[in-house]
């Protein structure tokens, strides 16, 4: 009886240190706060991360952007777009040691377009616009370079392409900011 009892804390100590290095390091859910720029305007971007192995992760991003339209040089109008994009994200380049990550990854995007204020009329006749619900993807390249245990800064680099869009069916995001780990 006592051989029994000696094996089976054997095997529980065996079982636990891997465990405990491995989540000490980080956890299985980040979240992030981005400050991000497009051409002629500025934004905001909320990722969650959810880790499901060392080299890759399921992102749900919300982003919230605000720019003004230039169709003629004399004339602008502002418009925001509201995305949500659920995204796979793969590790391409990593170097645990320096705490260094690159990542690519990508998926659905939806979201609403809202132009001129909700209003359709526009001092010119060149542009047929109004707000609206829009569909499309994203792809992604994140730059992930660790701070601390909790903090990592990332820099990512977002590209939307919205087939339904009236205008500017395709943005790009450029943004630095902060990465939290949960334990």
């Amino acid at each position: 009886m006592k051989h029994y009892h000696l094996c089976f804390g054997v095997l529980l100590v065996l079982l636990i240190f891997p465990n405990q290095k491995v989540s000490a390091q980080r956890g299985n859910l980040s979240l992030g706060l981005v400050p991000t720029y497009k051409t002629d305007g500025y934004g905001l971007q909320l990722n969650a991360n959810h880790y499901h192995s060392t080299t890759d992760f399921i992102q749900v991003s919300l982003a919230a952007t605000s720019s003004k339209e230039k169709p003629d040089a004399g004339v602008e109008f502002p418009y925001e777009d509201y995305l949500l994009g659920i995204g796979y994200f793969t590790t391409i380049l990593t170097s645990p040691s320096r705490g260094v990550f690159f990542y690519f990854g990508g998926g659905p995007s939806v979201g609403y377009k809202y132009i001129n204020d909700g209003d359709t009329y526009f001092p010119f006749d060149a542009l047929e616009a109004e707000s609206s619900f829009i569909y499309g993807g994203y792809a992604s390249f994140e730059m992930d370079f660790f701070i601390s245990d909790r903090f990592s800064l990332i820099i990512p680099i977002n590209g939307y392409y919205h087939f339904n869009s009236d205008l500017n069916d395709s943005t790009l995001l450029l943004g630095a900011g902060l990465r939290y780990y949960l334990k």
